[in-house]
């Protein structure tokens, strides 16, 4: 009977976050961008590198040349986007360029040839399957073997939360290569290293994102070089592959990826949430203590067995000290904590009450609030109440490592049966 519980409040959930998707939040983010940056047709985070992607591959043109940025900007504000980068940052718009390595484009090949308002349905359709089976593998990653209707309501409640929600929203390429660190580490798991070296490679279609569990595959691969190399040549071969096809494709690719980032660092968001919380200077001097001390500690266990816990643990790790020390404040980064949040759920036994209680509150948080919101009338864009289920997102990559932090010490071994919820045996 609790499973059942458990699954049919997971459907609420959805079915919650659904109507206040539609009735809500969509209106209200379309009146922001209409006023806050002009935008008048929102296209999501999948346009620019899916024109990118039709122009090299169909035309020849270079994605990241100056027809292909103002063809982009005109589909978003009807006008190309020409603006001084030393006004006040109000002032500034997102010049929504093609902005990735140019080895996207292979990834979005199959959709070249399609109408984008089809690609949108497809690509909403993809990467909610692939979330959903993120989750999936993470459980299978930490060997739970757990009953349908609670894997099931763990798939609900990843897709409904707040942050995944605006991924799908966007068809942001992030939730994509959430998935592929998490069907490297399976493959890592099962011992399949050419495969995850391939996985892997391709995650760094969003480098921001990838690098810093990419840190602890190689330090882990050092560990035991002559049973790991594969690791190694699988991914040292894939990435050699791409980089040599965008070259092929376009010539001098690389120099064009550096001097695009350069301006998107002007013209998008770029503070990492720790100096947002604590300044610049402080915020990179803790970042940077936060990354040293991820390092020192995964060279220390880097003999640990692919299956162990302290595998599972430093992954964790990895993943959640990447949303602190990088440019990743946008909530769907946040796919990165699915890992970490089904390593929570698996210790929960070692977790205190007080923990225990923030954990459950910051996660029921979006849903509860959404509920109310929706028996209100129509909000204004000037009234913040429509923003109010995602208030707790934002501390949610601060909270999840306090809370691991507060479980109780134990050795690195997986709990038995009796020490599990009721609902994970």
């Amino acid at each position: 009977m609790k499973n059942w519980i458990w699954l049919f409040l997971s459907l609420l959930a959805t079915a919650v976050t659904s109507a206040y998707t539609v009735r809500v939040l969509k209106p209200y983010d379309r009146q922001w961008g209409e006023v806050r940056d002009g935008i008048r047709n929102p296209m999501g985070d999948l346009y620019s590198p899916w024109v990118g992607a039709r122009e090299l591959l169909l035309h020849r043109r270079n994605p990241y040349g100056p027809e292909v940025s103002h063809q982009i900007q005109m589909a978003f504000y009807g006008h190309t986007i020409n603006q001084n980068y030393q006004g006040p940052p109000e002032s500034i718009v997102n010049e929504q360029r093609f902005a990735y390595p140019v080895y996207v484009v292979f990834v979005l090949a199959p959709a070249v040839y399609s109408d984008f308002a089809q690609v949108r349905r497809v690509a909403w359709i993809v990467l909610a399957l692939l979330t959903a089976l993120t989750v999936w593998l993470c459980l299978d990653l930490l060997r739970r073997s757990i009953p349908w209707e609670i894997a099931s309501a763990l798939v609900l409640f990843t897709l409904s939360s707040p942050q995944i929600v605006q991924g799908l929203r966007l068809e942001q390429l992030g939730l994509y290569v959430g998935f592929l660190l998490i069907a490297g580490a399976w493959c890592v798991n099962r011992h399949h290293f050419k495969t995850a070296g391939l996985l892997l490679a391709l995650s760094t279609i969003k480098p921001q994102m990838s690098l810093m569990p990419l840190c602890w595959f190689a330090i882990w691969t050092l560990g035991d070089w002559r049973n790991r190399r594969n690791l190694a040549l699988g991914f040292a071969i894939a990435s050699s592959i791409l980089f040599l096809l965008g070259e092929l494709f376009l010539p001098g690719w690389f120099g064009y990826f550096i001097t695009g980032l350069s301006a998107y660092r002007m013209y998008s968001p770029n503070s990492s949430l720790l100096c947002v919380a604590l300044g610049d200077t402080l915020g990179n001097v803790v970042g940077a203590t936060i990354v040293l001390g991820l390092v020192v500690f995964a060279w220390r266990n880097r003999v640990c067995a692919a299956d162990s816990k302290q595998f599972s643990s430093l992954l964790a790790a990895f993943l959640m000290g990447a949303l602190l020390v990088f440019s990743l404040f946008p909530p769907f980064n946040q796919v990165l904590l699915i890992f970490p949040a089904m390593l929570l759920l698996q210790d929960w036994h070692r977790l205190p009450r007080f923990p225990q209680f923030v954990f459950g509150a910051s996660v029921s948080w979006p849903w509860v609030t959404s509920l109310l919101l929706l028996f209100l009338p129509p909000l204004r864009f000037s009234n913040q109440l429509p923003l109010l289920p995602n208030f707790l997102e934002l501390f949610f990559p601060i909270l999840l490592p306090l809370i691991l932090m507060s479980r109780r010490r134990g050795r690195f071994s997986r709990p038995s049966s009796s020490d599990l919820p009721s609902s994970w045996r």
